[in-house]
């Protein structure tokens, strides 16, 4: 008896399905996906297009490189979604392949179905070099970088300059080479450039003494309890990362050193932490050392360390807008927010304490204004002697990859002159001159991944930008 029933209940099922007066019809589906978006020379040969536009999607964000010189003000998209999709750009209708629409500020793109449902992306286009802009987006992408500015010089001009992505994405603000970063450890660049000024000047010498009876900060820490050999350093030591300290006496609360300020931080290491090293035999990159050579700067000039660069140094080079950074509270109009990745704080950092070594922000355009000055060029008056120069840029003798305040001896780009990178929560940075094409070129970013690679990206994209110029 449940066999024939079973039969009956299956048989009956099959015929409603099969055919009847009650077919079975699937529900209607609509589709506001983005499945493409182009802009084609064929269209927009009229407004200078003489290849397609650059396209690079990153979640809701649309990255755009058109030709340089291209008109943006006019360009027609093509976009492709879900049958009977509408488009919207800034809340306007939009015809794919017919409107010309204006991309000089972000424009928000909107894709509404039949039914109602609408899905949005944000395009931020600019001009540029495709094949510069393409590594930067993959880097955007691949390392969570929602800003980035690239500068390069060529015989000491500047000919490439360009903001990507945001400043701040809350507010929407486009980044523009105008945009002032942290510089991080770039800045130690910087008060090598204060140091050898006060060297040329007769202020100062690369083996004058810090420590112990005649040392600069005899005064400040004594000639008793210093540890052994603390009355050997030099401020050549200190450039050089050659000190005998190793570790860590900036970024650190431990051993006595937190709440202190950095000739504090000094004192404690100068009369309680044995040196690893007699000065001078081995590199061991010590940031403390820089944060000591920004107060020889103040102690020799009588100003402090951003007044002393911002009065004595910059001013020659045309870089007006270098300064020494604070808290989210103090950020400059033109400053970035930093974002932070892997549970790092961006804004934990003293930058007046790392003042000197680490402190520093500026937009990318200055770091070039400063880099042409100091590069042996005719094009632009150098601030330093070539002699100077020569002192700065020559390796160390117990390690030919770093000179005084700068990298040097790259074992993969062999042509760089003269680098430097900068790491801090929240900041990604690098520098670098090419003296075989007479280039230079600077990336900063506004986060910092931990990713594997993203340095090595950092390194191929400042190459390739400086092989493209």
């Amino acid at each position: 008896m449940k066999k024939r029933v079973l039969f009956y209940f299956v048989a009956l099922l099959f015929v409603w399905s099969c055919g009847g007066d009650n077919p079975i019809t699937p529900p209607t589906t609509y589709d506001n996906s983005l499945h493409d978006f182009v802009i084609t020379s064929s269209l927009n040969s009229q407004n200078g297009l003489v290849t397609n536009a650059l396209v690079s999607r990153n979640g809701r964000y649309i990255y755009v490189t058109v030709d340089e010189g291209a008109d943006v003000t006019a360009l027609i998209p093509t976009i492709k979604s879900g049958e009977g999709t509408t488009f919207y750009m800034d809340g306007k209708p939009v015809d794919s392949g017919v409107t010309s629409v204006d991309f000089t500020n972000t424009v928000e793109l909107t894709l509404v179905a039949e039914d109602g449902g609408s899905n949005y992306f944000y395009i931020c286009l600019k001009t540029g070099n495709k094949q510069i802009d393409g590594k930067v987006y993959a880097i955007m992408k691949q390392y969570d970088i929602p800003g980035i500015s690239v500068s390069a010089t060529k015989d000491e001009k500047i000919v490439y300059s360009y903001g990507y992505g945001f400043a701040n994405t809350a507010t929407m603000e486009r980044v523009t080479p105008q945009h002032l970063f942290r510089l991080a450890s770039i800045t130690k660049t910087q008060t090598a450039i204060g140091i050898m000024t006060l060297i040329e000047r007769g202020q100062l010498k690369l083996n004058d003494r810090i420590f112990g009876a005649g040392g600069i900060f005899e005064k400040e820490f004594g000639t008793e309890g210093l540890v052994a050999g603390a009355e050997n350093v030099t401020v050549k030591h200190f450039l050089e990362h050659n000190s005998g300290w190793g570790g860590e006496h900036i970024f650190t609360s431990s051993s006595g050193l937190g709440g202190k300020n950095v000739l504090e931080r000094m004192n404690y290491v100068v009369h309680n932490i044995d040196m690893d090293y007699t000065p001078g035999a081995k590199y061991d990159y010590y940031n403390m050392g820089f944060a000591m050579l920004g107060c020889i700067i103040e102690k020799i000039s009588g100003k402090d360390y951003e007044t002393f660069m911002r009065e004595e140094i910059y001013p020659a080079t045309g870089a007006k807008d270098i300064w020494v950074g604070g808290d989210i509270g103090d950020r400059r109009s033109n400053e970035c927010v930093y974002y932070s990745q892997d549970g790092k704080d961006g804004y934990g950092n003293d930058m007046e304490l790392i003042r000197a070594l680490g402190g520093l922000i500026a937009s990318s355009e200055d770091l070039m204004r400063v880099m042409a000055c100091i590069d042996y060029g005719t094009v632009v008056p150098d601030i330093l002697k070539p002699a100077t120069l020569n002192l700065m840029y020559t390796p160390s003798d117990c390690y030919a990859r770093y000179a005084l305040g700068w990298r040097t001896n790259h074992s993969i780009y062999t042509s760089w002159e003269n680098y430097h990178g900068g790491t801090l929560a929240g900041t990604g940075t690098l520098m670098a001159r090419d003296k075989d094409r007479n280039t230079a070129s600077v990336v900063l970013c506004n986060s910092r991944s931990y990713k594997d690679g993203f340095d090595d990206n950092l390194y191929d994209l400042l190459d390739l930008v400086m092989k493209n110029i």
